[in-house]
């Protein structure tokens, strides 16, 4: 049999406060349950903390948002808090509430927190974010789900453990992004090929930031990296490539994507790179020169993003990886590895940072229009 809660006046005060319609006696009940659990938390077993939640939960539904935030205040920290009562903190619309739940509370799960990330607002995703520890499950969803303030709440927070496919979702986020850039930067576990595409991608600038703010042991790589890019640009042709022929191709299947498709398959098929390119740039959105960028970029992650949300199938995909110039980087990465990474990619996920292209295009066209 479950051992009673301890002996106190104001449990017999308990059914009074939930059948009142004071609201002011209610919440004094409720801060005296939380007294009364916190001060002897660390002795209670697991019945006993179970029956506090029982109370808890009724309490909490029944008072002023005012009280429930100093609540999920105290409650946050404990490790042993009623779980239940922690969900429902968490789940609070108001991120006073739920966000010293989501930032610190060990008795949510992963899946709790996976759920409120997908549905919750941003201000929830940060507070998640900020988590001293985070699986890469997690992360993933963060950095699917969140804005631009969450993405570097997720890339300086050194306890936050992400998948490759993750890191690479960050690097490619961060095109444009100074914060990010620097960020992501900033991070031991970057690979990297992903450290070389974020400073391909990141503003001169940005790099000389970087450079001047590095740890001696990154200063090296910076700067070989540097060289290389200064390399690349002087080998590259003065002019850009020439999609005209290739855009008046797609252009003539009538914006029918399933068609595109298909014909994408065959451009792979039959090594018309252009029209590949501009075939993706179609389905997705895309302006051909932003397409061409992530084609010929230095990692083949953005790519294969890309080929994942036009729906084609991996043999194509890979196919169209291994078109890409020798001497990048995708010409000798593992098979098996970006298969398995392919297979681990969602069409939404994929379509969700083609989304972010599209807006970041927006931005970029925007810009040059005001110019003029």
């Amino acid at each position: 049999m479950p051992a009673p809660l301890p002996k106190n006046p104001i449990i017999n005060e308990i059914e009074s406060a939930l059948r009142a319609d004071s609201g002011d006696k209610r919440t004094k009940v409720l801060m005296s349950v939380t007294d009364l659990f916190i001060g002897g938390a660390a002795k209670y077993s697991y019945f006993q903390t179970k029956l506090f939640d029982d109370v808890l939960v009724h309490l909490i539904e029944r008072v002023e948002s005012s009280a429930l935030v100093e609540i999920a205040t105290r409650l946050a920290s404990v490790p042993n808090a009623p779980v239940d009562t922690i969900r429902q903190l968490a789940w609070n619309d108001a991120i006073g509430i739920s966000g010293p739940i989501l930032s610190t509370s060990p008795r949510l799960s992963d899946s709790d927190l996976i759920e409120i990330a997908k549905t919750k607002s941003q201000a929830h995703l940060a507070s998640i974010a900020r988590r001293a520890h985070l699986n890469e499950d997690v992360t993933d969803v963060l950095v699917d789900h969140g804005d631009a303030d969450v993405a570097n709440e997720v890339a300086i927070n050194s306890g936050a453990l992400c998948s490759s496919l993750t890191m690479a979702k960050l690097v490619l986020r961060a095109h444009g992004d100074n914060q990010l850039t620097e960020s992501m930067s900033r991070r031991t576990d970057i690979p990297p090929q992903m450290f070389h595409q974020l400073l391909t991608q990141a503003t001169e600038v940005v790099r000389t930031k970087l450079l001047a703010s590095a740890k001696p042991d990154q200063k090296d790589t910076i700067k070989t990296v540097m060289d290389e890019i200064s390399t690349q640009v002087i080998k590259s042709p003065l002019a850009p490539r020439d999609y005209t022929k290739a855009k008046r191709t797609i252009a003539a299947l009538s914006q029918d994507t399933n068609l595109i498709r298909t014909k994408v398959i065959e451009f792979t098929d039959t090594k018309h790179i252009a029209e590949v390119i501009a075939g993706l740039a179609s389905i997705n959105g895309l302006m051909v020169d932003q397409a061409d960028k992530i084609f010929y970029a230095p990692t083949c992650f953005g790519l294969m993003i890309l080929c994942k949300a036009s729906a084609l199938p991996w043999k194509t995909t890979y196919a169209v990886i291994r078109a890409r110039p020798t001497g990048l980087e995708a010409q000798v990465a593992s098979h098996d590895e970006l298969h398995d990474q392919f297979s681990e990619l969602s069409i939404l996920s994929a379509q969700t940072l083609v989304r972010f292209w599209q807006g970041r295009q927006k931005v970029v066209q925007a810009v040059a229009e005001g110019r003029h």
